[in-house]
């Protein structure tokens, strides 16, 4: 399990999804991209979110307890402050 190990690297993109319900196509969306895992094993998560919210890393990496390197990215701040976050 990713979250096992002690370091996660981190980064959101953009996305543009046609046909998505409810939303206009050129509505912008983000692919949450997680790395990490055993150095032998490496994990490589991919989250569609509509939203870019710090919400979103926040919802993703509660249970975590380690370091997150990410682009400085201010949504990021909410997961710092989580207990035992590095």
């Amino acid at each position: 399990h990713m979250l096992d190990y002690g370091i996660i690297q981190m980064d959101e993109t953009g996305v543009q999804v046609l046909k998505e319900p409810d939303r206009p196509a050129t509505s912008k969306s983000f692919m949450w991209i997680q790395r990490g895992g055993a150095p032998d094993r490496r994990i490589i998560l991919f989250d569609y979110d509509p939203s870019r919210s710090g919400q979103v890393p926040l919802g993703l990496l509660t249970e975590y307890r380690g370091w997150l390197q990410t682009d400085g990215y201010s949504g990021y701040s909410a997961v710092g402050a989580l207990p035992n976050s590095e």
